[in-house]
């Protein structure tokens, strides 16, 4: 397209070539025309699109030959190149200088330029910050409202996982009426989880009340053929003419059974009725120290009695989270079981302290103790260190091989333990411990 014009350039006027090249120039591209002429070693500056001043021509040239594109070429003029350089022209633009296309005329070696304004092709503007160019901003922005947005999802989660853990104890503790964690629940893919707890807790619910009610129904059933057999013996009784002593003793015999059997009845209803409240017991803090002397002012009267003493060590404002009725049940077992391995004239001692924010309970006598091959069955079900119940005492849940076991299945539901030793001198001594208020 151009060769022609630079055939007859010595011919035709200045403005024709201007005018080819402006047609030439498609969209932003700069074109720049050069020569060397026939025998010349340097290249003169002939035209350039867009149309500047002779200096402009002058410097642009000698920043071209500055950066060496001409070497490029070498002396036979030839081969076409691609620069794909970044070229600062005398005004401060920048470009990207694109091809360099050589044409031979007569002898003379013309070139031909192409270049781009950088900052339309750059995608960050020539001389921006990095960190302001367009492209950065965006991402920058997109970047701080996905973490933004991850933030809040963590924070969220995390709140209702703390909601789920404060409605996890409360249920637990039952220290806030009816507590649900599909209520507590924000989080709409947790709702079928909350609903499951939910229905967990409702079914423990349901098991400690069918528990009580069956316990309180096979109660009702014992005791009533027992009571029509107490009530036919008084008949028979008041029949027996006074020499039959023989019958007299069989009758009672059967009053004793009676009333031993219905002991048992009511010992193992109460037991079934403990062991579903303690599935699911009620607790609130108890000051601890207080109970205890208030439940120890009771025994006052049958330790005298009995001719035994009791010692205590209270210290004072020892507060728990626990369910009364639950350790009041520990309290009273250690106790009689205390007392009744004592000795006339022997001493049980009681002993309530804080340890940090652990609760220390100690129960000891001045009884046999314990052998070491029963040592590992004080706390199972139904064991009990004694060949037989002493005559004339009631049988009672200690004396059943209930009251350790009893009193370990308690401490436990409280969250404690309970440990048992042989005294150092003489004696045996029980000791709980339990976590203190909060």
């Amino acid at each position: 397209m151009l060769q022609g014009h630079f055939e007859r350039f010595s011919s035709e006027p200045p403005g024709v070539l201007r005018d080819a090249l402006a047609r030439a120039a498609v969209g932003d591209t700069h074109i720049k025309i050069l020569v060397r002429l026939k025998g010349a070693s340097n290249f003169v500056y002939v035209a350039s699109q867009p149309a500047v001043s002779p200096k402009y021509l002058r410097a642009e040239r000698d920043e071209l030959v500055r950066l060496g594109i001409f070497d490029l070429l070498g002396p036979s003029c030839d081969g076409d190149t691609d620069l794909d350089m970044r070229f600062v022209n005398p005004s401060g633009g920048h470009e990207v200088l694109g091809a360099m296309t050589p044409v031979h005329v007569e002898g003379n070696c013309w070139i031909v330029i192409t270049s781009q304004d950088a900052a339309r092709l750059a995608r960050t503007p020539i001389g921006l910050p990095f960190w302001r160019a367009p492209t950065a901003l965006v991402s920058g922005t997109i970047y701080l409202v996905a973490t933004a947005l991850v933030f809040w999802l963590f924070v969220h989660l995390w709140r209702n996982v703390r909601r789920f853990r404060r409605a996890a104890r409360h249920i637990r503790m039952r220290d806030r009426g009816a507590v649900s964690f599909r209520r507590t629940n924000t989080i709409p893919e947790l709702t079928g989880v909350a609903e499951d707890f939910d229905s967990l807790v409702g079914a423990l619910l349901g098991s400690q009340r069918r528990i009580k009610e069956a316990a309180e129904e096979n109660s009702h059933a014992l005791k009533t053929p027992l009571a029509v057999i107490a009530q036919s013996v008084e008949p028979i009784r008041r029949a027996l003419p006074p020499e039959e002593n023989a019958a007299r003793r069989s009758l009672q015999l059967i009053e004793r059974s009676v009333t031993r059997l219905d002991g048992l009845v009511t010992a193992h209803r109460d037991l079934d009725v403990d062991t579903a409240e303690l599935f699911y017991p009620e607790r609130r803090p108890l000051d601890l120290s207080e109970f205890l002397r208030q439940m120890l002012e009771n025994y006052d009267d049958s330790l005298t009695q009995q001719g035994k003493r009791l010692v205590h060590k209270i210290a004072p404002n020892v507060m728990v989270y626990a369910n009364e009725d639950a350790l009041e049940t520990v309290i009273e077992n250690l106790l009689e079981n205390a007392l009744s391995f004592t000795p006339p004239g022997g001493t049980v001692e009681v002993r309530l302290q804080a340890e940090g924010n652990r609760i220390r309970l100690a129960v000891a006598d001045e009884g046999p103790g314990v052998s070491a091959g029963d040592m590992h069955h004080l706390f199972e079900r139904g064991f009990s260190s004694r060949s037989s119940v002493p005559e004339g005492e009631e049988l009672s849940v200690c004396h059943q091989g209930l009251g350790l076991w009893i009193v370990k299945r308690n401490v436990e539901s409280l969250g404690g333990t309970v440990t048992a030793r042989n005294r150092a001198s003489t004696g045996f001594e029980v000791v709980v411990r339990l976590k203190g208020e909060g």
